[in-house]
């Protein structure tokens, strides 16, 4: 074991020295470059299939593109991990408890360079969990059985294209009395969009600090909540503090718009992390609790709060499910990576920003996890935790040194300060699909198609987006983007064809086969003309693909 761990790192260290980006571009335009590439490419490959083969997994990986090759490997890392992980039982005399039957596998690190984004191959972790460096490897873990939790919400999910009703009944801290207009332009209302117009920085917030350093995990209380009990000691008791941390961890594979599973919010003392799936229609008390302007600055954990700092690191994303899950707004944000930038840092990850002023590693392990499950196992929530634990002391530190970078002068933050507020008027848009939403997939695939299989195509990407709205599923779990190229790629004259473009095959595409085959009869029966690849076909910016 130690002998095959001792290559892997060698492997993985050689592969980081490979050129990356502009440089692997430039690199691939000499012939020997590319013949030593191919080369490797191929004895690579002749490995795997041998492993394979060992491990009597079906399908030749040498005869598939790129992301065929990926689901080949990860379904056959699925086989192994599962006869894994029965031996150990095995030896150990443990029984897996039926009702919690947790999966994990682990993936190399990354490796530098544009030409391999997501397409790192799986590898399965026949270490014990705490045998494996937390900075050199990134677990998935999920199960096999995890309940919908899609089903107990009581908010009815709404998949059409119809614009998103934002649910905000009542408007705390409003210097503009509530109203939404339902518009699909740019310049739709935002609920608090006057607010963020008007908002001003208090002085406090434009002067440096003297950093309050963080306690360690050990001294830290983390409080789980889940009940509404637990929500409202949570919320007396984050209401004296006038700065807190906040991340989210989201799932969007099995479900089509995407669900907020967690909430971490940190203070000066304290880590919390809020169960969202069982306090989705609870947690608007963010929103409206302790509005009176009079008491601003001592009842600060409302959110839309003018007087408490917001802080995130890269809260793009994070803004626009807080509205669509939780129907929370953000005023008064401070995104330390729009700060990262601000400072010409060279990684904007919160990783770096953990190394660069806690000389903490941060935990990436789990980055794949799948955040439904509960209970909560033990790693994900420390590592839930850690993204929000060193936040508050970061904030101090970089907010110093903008003012720093600016000889003291308060431009800089200032521009990060309103840089976070553009981001707080993002809104939720739903994804629509348009005549085009196809193209956006057909012209990262770099093929050309004729006129009969760019028909089966956009039929397909039509078929595929309505079963995924009808059935809450995410458009990569009912038909991938690959397989739904091979389809329309081949055009396949049998039913049988169909799945053998699928490798492992989805349970959607068995049950609605016949429509599939269907689609590509169609397809086939249209007259024969030939499409261009430099036709430009603009995508809706909303489409999905």
């Amino acid at each position: 074991m130690e002998t095959c761990t001792a290559a892997l790192v060698q492997s993985t260290q050689l592969s980081n020295k490979l050129p990356s980006k502009d440089n692997w571009e430039y690199y691939m335009t000499f012939t020997s470059f590319q013949k030593t590439m191919k080369s490797e490419g191929t004895n690579i490959l002749r490995t795997v299939a041998k492993i394979l083969s060992n491990q009597k997994v079906k399908g030749n990986i040498s005869q598939r593109d790129v992301d065929e090759q990926l689901d080949l490997v990860v379904d056959a890392n699925d086989t192994i991990l599962e006869h894994v992980a029965n031996n150990l039982d095995e030896m150990d005399g443990i029984r897996r408890n039926p009702e919690v039957e947790l999966i994990e596998a682990t993936i190399a690190p990354t490796i530098s360079g544009s030409w391999n984004v997501n397409k790192q191959m799986m590898v399965p972790n026949v270490h014990r969990p705490n045998h494996v460096n937390r900075s050199s490897t990134v677990r998935l873990l999920t199960a096999k059985n995890i309940e919908r939790p899609q089903v107990k919400f009581k908010d009815r999910l709404d998949n059409s294209s119809t614009p998103f009703e934002p649910r905000i009944k009542d408007k705390p801290n409003a210097l503009k009395p509530l109203s939404i207009l339902l518009e699909m332009s740019e310049d739709g209302d935002h609920p608090y969009e006057y607010e963020l117009d008007r908002f001003k920085s208090p002085e406090d917030q434009l002067k440096k600090v003297k950093p309050t350093m963080y306690k360690s995990l050990e001294e830290t209380p983390l409080f789980m909540v889940g009940r509404p009990e637990e929500l409202a000691d949570m919320m007396a008791d984050l209401a004296k503090y006038s700065e807190i941390a906040v991340d989210l961890e989201h799932h969007s594979y099995r479900t089509f718009q995407g669900i907020t599973c967690l909430m971490q919010i940190s203070t000066r003392d304290t880590d919390y992390i809020i169960d969202t799936l069982e306090l989705r229609d609870k947690l608007h008390c963010l929103n409206d609790v302790f509005t009176n302007p009079s008491v601003v600055k001592v009842w600060v954990i409302v959110f839309t709060n003018h007087g408490v700092v917001k802080v995130f690191h890269g809260a793009d994303h994070d803004v626009e499910w807080l509205q669509r899950d939780l129907s929370v707004y953000l005023v008064n944000l401070f995104d330390t990576h729009q700060a990262a930038k601000a400072l010409d840092f060279p990684h904007l990850s919160l990783a770096y920003l953990l190394q660069h002023y806690c000389k903490v590693t941060a935990n990436k392990q789990y980055q794949l996890a799948d955040w439904r499950i509960r209970p909560l196992p033990k790693e994900l929530r420390n590592y839930a935790r850690e993204d929000t634990h060193y936040l508050l002391y970061i904030y101090d530190t970089m907010k110093n040194a903008l003012l720093d970078a600016a000889n003291g002068n308060t431009n800089i933050l200032e521009s990060v300060l309103q840089q976070s507020t553009e981001i707080c008027k993002k809104r939720y848009w739903k994804p629509i699909l348009t005549e085009d939403s196809h193209m956006g997939v057909y012209r990262r695939s770099k093929k050309l198609f004729d006129n009969q299989q760019m028909f089966a195509l956009k039929e397909l990407y039509r078929w595929r987006d309505k079963v995924a709205r009808e059935e809450d599923e995410s458009i990569g779990f009912i038909l991938p983007n690959h397989m739904m190229l091979q389809i329309a790629d081949t055009l396949p004259r049998e039913m049988q064809g169909i799945l053998a473009c699928c490798n492992p095959i989805p349970t959607t595409v068995r049950k609605n086969l016949v429509n599939l085959h269907q689609i590509v009869l169609k397809a086939r029966e249209q007259p024969l003309t030939k499409v261009g690849r430099d036709v430009y076909y603009g995508p809706h910016p909303r489409s999905r693909s």
